[in-house]
This record gives C-alpha cells, sequence and structure tokens, in this order.
C-alpha cells in the first residue's frame, strides 16, 4: 500500500508541476512501477477527457475512510485499495459504451499519428538566399528535390528541417527523426532555438508514425508543460488519454 501511495504521490506532484527524481528514476527502474504508474496516468487522463472531476473527487474521498478504516490482518496480505479502485475506475471508463471498446480495439500510435499530422506550411521569412531553392521546391511540394537539395556539408538548421519534413511527407520516418534530432543536437550545442519547436513537434509525431509512442509522450508532456511552446495550444488539443491508452496497450 506504501508503495502505492508513492505513485499517487509522485503523480499528484508531477500534476501540479512539481517533480521529483528519485521517485521518477525508481519507477524508471522498476517495470512493475513503470506499468503501475502508467495505469495512474491513464486513468487520471481518462477523467479529464471525459469530464468526471466530482464525481472522482468523491470516490477519492471514499478511498481515503477506507484506507484509515482497514486494519491489517495478522499475517496476511494488505491489498491496495487505491491501485485495485483505480483500475477498477479506468476499466469502467475505457469500457463503458461501444465508442469506448472500439476505441481500445482500434487505436494505435500509428493511427494517432493520422488524427495529428498537418504539413509544414514554410514561412519565407526564415532562412537565407542561398537556400531559396530548396524552399522553392519546398513550396511546390516536390519532396524528392528538396532531399536531393539538402548538402550534409553546408547542412543549417533550416535544410535539416525542410529535409526532414520531406523525408515525413515520403514516410521515410528514420531518416526525419535523424534530421530533427540533428537540429535539437545543434541548438544545445550552440545555445541557440533556431527551429527547435518544430524539430520537437515534429519528432514527436515521427516516433508516433514508427509506432513508438513511449518515444513520442515524453516529447509531448514537455511541449503541454511549456506554455511559450510554438506548439503548446496544438499539444494542449491532443488526448492525452487516447496516447496513454496506446502506450498500454503497447506495453502489455
Amino acid at each position: 500500500m506504501e508503495q502505492n501511495q508513492t505513485l499517487i504521490d509522485h503523480l499528484d506532484r508531477s500534476l501540479r508541476g512539481e517533480t521529483s527524481t528519485e521517485t521518477q528514476e525508481r519507477i524508471d527502474n522498476d517495470p512493475e512501477l513503470t506499468r503501475e504508474y502508467r495505469f495512474l496516468r491513464l486513468a487520471v487522463d481518462a477523467i479529464q477527457d471525459t469530464g468526471l472531476y466530482e464525481e472522482v473527487g468523491t470516490v477519492k474521498e471514499q478511498w481515503k475512510i477506507q484506507q484509515t478504516a482497514v486494519a491489517k490482518p495478522t499475517g496476511g496480505i494488505v491489498r491496495s485499495i487505491t491501485r485495485n479502485a483505480a483500475k477498477i475506475a479506468a476499466i469502467l471508463i475505457l469500457m463503458a459504451g461501444g465508442a469506448a471498446f472500439w476505441k481500445y480495439a482500434t487505436i494505435s500510435s500509428g493511427s494517432l499519428y493520422n488524427k495529428y499530422y498537418t504539413s509544414y506550411s514554410l514561412n519565407t521569412s526564415r532562412g537565407a538566399g542561398d537556400e531559396d531553392a530548396m524552399d522553392k521546391a519546398y513550396q511546390a511540394k516536390d519532396w524528392q528535390t528538396v532531399i536531393a537539395s539538402f548538402n550534409p556539408a553546408k547542412r543549417t538548421n533550416k535544410t535539416d528541417f525542410l529535409t526532414g519534413m520531406a523525408d515525413l511527407e515520403l514516410k521515410k520516418y528514420t531518416e526525419a527523426i535523424e534530421h530533427f534530432e540533428q537540429i535539437m543536437a545543434a541548438n544545445a550545442q550552440a545555445g541557440t532555438d533556431y527551429f527547435q519547436d518544430e524539430a520537437q513537434y515534429y519528432l514527436a509525431i515521427s516516433w508516433l508514425a514508427k509506432d513508438k509512442v513511449n518515444e513520442a509522450l515524453p516529447i509531448l508532456e514537455k511541449i503541454r508543460a511549456d506554455k511559450n511552446h510554438l506548439y503548446h495550444d496544438k499539444v494542449e488539443q491532443m488526448s492525452f488519454w487516447d496516447l496513454r491508452l496506446v502506450q498500454y496497450k503497447e506495453s502489455k
């Protein structure tokens, strides 16, 4: 019970924007804790998506009363009321109605990619004149020419980004990821943020395309937590219940 309460406390703190590095490391290094924590996050996001705040608040108070009243049997095993109740609540939410059942049966990282992917519209005010040929090819949606125009010896964050987007349009997800990660690495080394927000967002989208929700989710969580991020509002509109449902489903 103490272990599960620790997970719940950690989740409560994370929802308030507070973090405990020590607890998070314990979760990351223990497969069982990881599964339990993901289930709790899944339940919370399901509650947020369905708007059951008042009902869940009442249930939470009832759980606290039950936990206080339960005495540990001599030589027995104390079962976690909180954990079981959370699982029951999440399962009821997931299974309530045919639509929810259908969602669980059909949802995947790939389906979320198809739902959330939108093409990038190039702002021609960003970039240098010697990159105009790539700009024109990109605006013409000539993805092969964009890729062919990329010169590793003269790479910039912009050329990496446009080439990564061209790869993404052609479903070359591994290549796209390499370009987006290169931008983030270059910015980290130089202390700059040129095309940083764009690279972060489309990196997460690329991971969804590769059916790697575990790679995409931390990036999307980081974007959602940063109100100044260029893609914050876009990510804020995403269903994190769907994302965690896929994470739970694909980790089973």
